[in-house]
């Protein structure tokens, strides 16, 4: 189950979930990569940067990777906040330039698919 959020409202929707996400991401050999990063929220631009997001991060971008970051749901019950967007290295940042976002849950296991 996911309800779309608006790139512009990245900032407001991850406040609650804190300051770490994981960053995901693909090895040249497609293989999945996953890092627990830093981040600050900007809204406009909705961007994100990111401080310690490991070595392997730069050489996909050069590539032309995409990126994920999943703030997992505070609640055993409750949404995960996921973005995506594309990202460059400014230094010792790592700024996502967010190009979507979802609030996301797995369908109850009862069946009950209302929202």
């Amino acid at each position: 189950m996911s309800h779309s959020v608006a790139p512009e409202d990245l900032s407001t929707t991850s406040a609650p979930y804190g300051s770490t996400p994981f960053l995901l991401y693909s090895a040249a050999d497609g293989s999945a990569r996953v890092n627990h990063v830093v981040a600050a929220v900007e809204a406009q631009p909705a961007r994100v940067f990111i401080t310690g997001f490991g070595r392997g991060v730069a050489a996909r971008l050069a590539d032309g990777a995409t990126l994920s970051l999943l703030w997992p749901s505070p609640e055993p019950d409750g949404f995960s906040l996921i973005a995506d967007g594309t990202g460059e290295i400014d230094g010792d940042q790592l700024i996502v330039s967010v190009t979507g976002a979802v609030l996301h849950r797995p369908a109850p296991v009862d069946g009950n698919t209302a929202c």
